[in-house]
């Protein structure tokens, strides 16, 4: 694909707004038969979540209620309501982030229009599935909100997001990206007053990531409020710049160590993206993953 660079068009906003809808309309289409496929596998990991919680006093049920074994010891086995059964719906509430680089070095790389097509693929399969709220976010040497958790996504919303990508920025600030969406996500999570929020970030970059080290507080700061951080690497489709061929030195003990650039990765939970094909069942996988580890 031709490498995508937004911003306004010289001759007028509406020129820019027209160009902007074809061009989301285009994401869409091109984006179809994934999107379905990536919402049948969030709709098996997700949709589980959505069923009733166990609670109650009864006779018979699912599970012991172990707070109520002592009681009934002492009463004799008189006071026998030990067990808990499914009784109403426990509605979780996701709110959904995604992040995208506006930096220069995603036009470098030619991956501006891989990161567009995965926030179409994202931000389609999520409206199908509606389970909750979808954020946008552009980072580079700034941070901006382009659409908030608050406001329905809409056509004329991928439109506008689209529209405010230039992939000019000159640098880009993981930290200030973290910093920023974690301080979303919290106003988000006050917002909407429900105990059962479940809050992912989706990061699409090129995964050049220069101050890896003074990343791992946000990292544990993201996991110690139960936010799962997926980072989508979009990669180089040239092989000699692709992040999988890249190598980092260091001097352990003063010691040359050259080693994977992939290895030291910094954030958990990622993917390298190169076709648009396998993200749905790779994300079904990590979203998988994760249920499974917070329900553990």
């Amino acid at each position: 694909n031709a490498e995508y660079m937004g911003g306004s068009a010289p001759g007028g906003g509406s020129a820019a707004a027209s160009g902007a809808e074809a061009q989301w309309r285009e994401f869409v289409t091109l984006m179809s038969d994934p999107a379905s496929a990536l919402c049948e596998q969030l709709r098996l990991v997700l949709e589980p979540n959505l069923r009733a919680k166990l609670m109650g006093d009864f006779r018979t049920g699912k599970r012991i209620n172990m707070r109520k074994v002592i009681p009934y010891i002492a009463s004799s086995f008189r006071k026998d309501k030990i067990w808990l059964r499914r009784t109403k719906k426990s509605k979780r509430l996701y709110q959904m982030m995604l992040c995208i680089d506006d930096s220069l070095s995603m036009a470098d790389n030619g991956a501006g229009t891989l990161a567009l097509e995965a926030m179409t693929l994202l931000a389609v399969a999520l409206q199908k599935l509606q389970v909750g709220e979808l954020g946008v976010m552009s980072f580079g040497e700034s941070v901006s909100l382009l659409h908030g958790l608050d406001e329905p996504f809409s056509d004329e919303s991928g439109a506008r997001v689209v529209s405010e990508f230039t992939f000019a920025q000159r640098a880009t600030d993981y930290e200030a990206l973290l910093e920023s969406v974690l301080a979303s996500l919290e106003l988000a999570a006050a917002r909407v007053h429900q105990e059962r929020v479940q809050q992912i970030v989706f990061i699409v970059s090129d995964g050049i990531i220069s101050n890896r080290a003074s990343l791992a507080r946000w990292v544990s700061e993201a996991a110690s409020r139960d936010v799962l951080l997926v980072f989508l690497i979009a990669d180089s489709p040239d092989v000699s710049r692709s992040i999988l061929t890249r190598s980092t030195v260091s001097y352990p003990n003063g010691k040359l160590t050259v080693s994977a650039t992939i290895d030291s990765f910094p954030f958990p939970y990622y993917v390298v993206l190169r076709n648009m094909a396998t993200l749905p069942d790779i994300l079904g996988d990590v979203l998988r993953q994760w249920v499974e580890l917070t329900q553990a």
